[in-house]
C-alpha cells in the first residue's frame, strides 16, 4: 500500500492525471467528432439512398465512460472543474429532451445518480428516472435479458451487463423499486449461466438465449471488462442479504483469478485476454482494474489483488501522453469484429481516469 501511495503522490503521476482530467472534460462534449466528409456521407445515405443512419448521439457509452471518470474525480477530490463539466454535460442532455436510442445511453445512469447525490438537485434524479423507465420498457427476450439492439431477437452481449446492471440495482434500491433491482440482477446471473467458457473461466462476447450458441472470442478484453465492472459495481450497492449475492460474488472471485492468470509482465492485459503475445489494450486494462478495485473495496475480493491493480495503473501511466491514454483498441462493430487499430479513445480515457481517482480513495 505504501508503494501505491508513492505512485499516486509522484509529481509525474499528478501531472499526467490532471492533464487527463482536463482532456476528458473537453472530450465529453466533442465525441464523436464528425468531419464535413462524414456529415456528407450521412446525408447521402439518409436522403438519397434512403438508408437507416444511426443518430448523432453525444450521450452514448463512450461519453458516459468519460462522465464516469469525471464523476469519480469529483467524488474523491471535490474537483470543481469535473463538477462543472458534468453539470454542463447533463444539463444539455436534459434541455434536448434526453433522447434515449439504445441501452448504451443507460451508462449515463450511475454518474447521474452521483450528481444528484452531490448536488441534491431533483432534475438529475428525474433524468435517472427516465433512463430507468426506458430500460423497463426496452425490448427483452423471454428470459428478461435486455437486448443490446432491438433488431436482435435473442443475441445477448456482455456489454449490456456493464451498461445497465449497476444502474438498475442502485436506482432500484434508492427508489425502493424491487422490480428494477431484480432486472439488474437478471442481466448478471443469466450471462454467468450462459455466456461463460467452462475451460478457461472467461466469458464469450455473448450468446444466443434461444439456441444457447455462444458468440465472439473467448476473453475479448472489453467484454471481460464490461462483465467484471457490471458484477463488481452491482455488488457494491446490493445488500449482502440479496439471494443472488453469494452466486455473483463467487463468480467474480473465480473470474478475477482466471483473468489475472493472463496479466502481462508490464501490468497490462491484451485486447484478447489469453493472447498474451498480442497487442496490449489500455481500455481492457483500465476496466478490469476498476472492477477488481471495486470488488476489493466492497470486501468481495481479497486485498492481495491490490498489487495487480497497482501494476495495471503503472502500465496505464506509461501510456499517457498529452492528456490522452494511448494503446487503446478501436471500437468493436459486432461479435468477432475487433479492428486491430490502436490509439486514444474515450473508452480508454474514461476508465483510466476513474481508476486513478478511485485509487486516491484507497486507505
Amino acid at each position: 500500500m505504501k508503494q501505491l501511495q508513492e505512485l499516486l503522490q509522484s509529481t509525474e503521476t499528478i501531472q499526467k492525471i490532471n492533464a487527463l482530467q482536463e482532456h476528458a472534460a473537453k472530450e465529453i462534449f466533442s465525441w464523436p467528432a464528425y468531419s464535413g466528409k462524414d456529415r456528407l456521407k450521412r446525408g447521402i445515405r439518409k436522403y438519397l439512398l434512403k438508408q437507416a443512419v444511426p443518430p448523432m448521439d453525444r450521450y452514448s457509452w463512450p461519453n458516459a465512460l468519460l462522465a464516469g471518470g469525471l464523476s469519480q474525480v469529483q467524488k474523491v477530490t471535490r474537483d470543481s472543474g469535473s463538477a462543472e463539466a458534468l453539470k454542463k454535460y447533463f444539463d444539455r442532455w436534459i434541455r434536448k429532451g434526453m433522447p434515449l436510442y439504445y441501452v448504451d445511453n443507460a451508462a449515463n445512469g450511475i454518474p447521474l445518480l452521483d450528481l444528484y447525490e452531490s448536488t441534491g438537485e431533483e432534475k438529475y434524479l428525474e433524468a435517472a428516472s427516465r433512463i430507468a423507465a426506458f430500460l423497463k420498457e426496452h425490448k427483452k427476450d423471454e428470459y428478461e435479458n435486455l437486448l443490446y439492439r432491438r433488431k436482435d431477437a435473442t443475441h445477448i452481449y456482455a456489454d449490456t451487463v456493464g451498461l445497465t446492471a449497476p444502474f438498475l440495482c442502485r436506482y432500484g434500491i434508492l427508489r425502493k423499486e424491487d422490480a428494477l433491482v431484480k432486472l439488474g440482477v437478471i442481466q448478471i446471473v443469466h450471462f454467468l449461466d450462459h455466456g461463460m467458457d467452462e475451460k478457461t473461466g472467461l466469458p464469450y462476447h455473448g450468446f444466443d438465449s434461444a439456441t444457447g450458441m455462444k458468440y465472439g472470442c473467448v476473453g475479448w478484453g472489453r467484454a471481460v471488462g464490461w462483465l467484471m465492472m457490471g458484477i463488481a459495481e452491482a455488488l457494491a450497492c446490493l445488500p449482502e442479504q440479496t439471494p443472488q449475492f453469494p452466486f455473483m460474488q463467487g463468480h467474480l472471485q473465480r473470474l478475477t483469478r482466471a483473468v489475472m492468470e493472463y496479466q502481462r509482465q508490464d501490468g497490462s492485459f491484451s485486447w484478447l485476454i489469453p493472447a498474451t503475445g498480442g497487442h496490449a489494450d489500455t481500455s481492457a486494462t483500465a476496466m478490469i482494474a476498476c472492477a477488481v478495485l471495486t470488488g476489493i473495496r466492497r470486501g468481495c475480493l481479497e486485498d492481495e489483488w491490490t498489487e495487480q491493480v497497482k501494476a495495471a495503473a503503472e502500465f496505464l501511466l506509461s501510456c499517457m501522453k498529452d492528456g490522452k491514454v494511448e494503446q487503446c483498441s478501436a471500437e468493436c462493430m459486432a461479435f468477432s469484429e475487433y479492428p486491430q487499430r490502436y490509439g486514444s479513445y474515450p473508452w480508454g480515457d474514461g476508465p483510466t481516469l476513474k481508476l486513478f481517482a478511485a485509487l486516491e480513495d484507497v486507505e
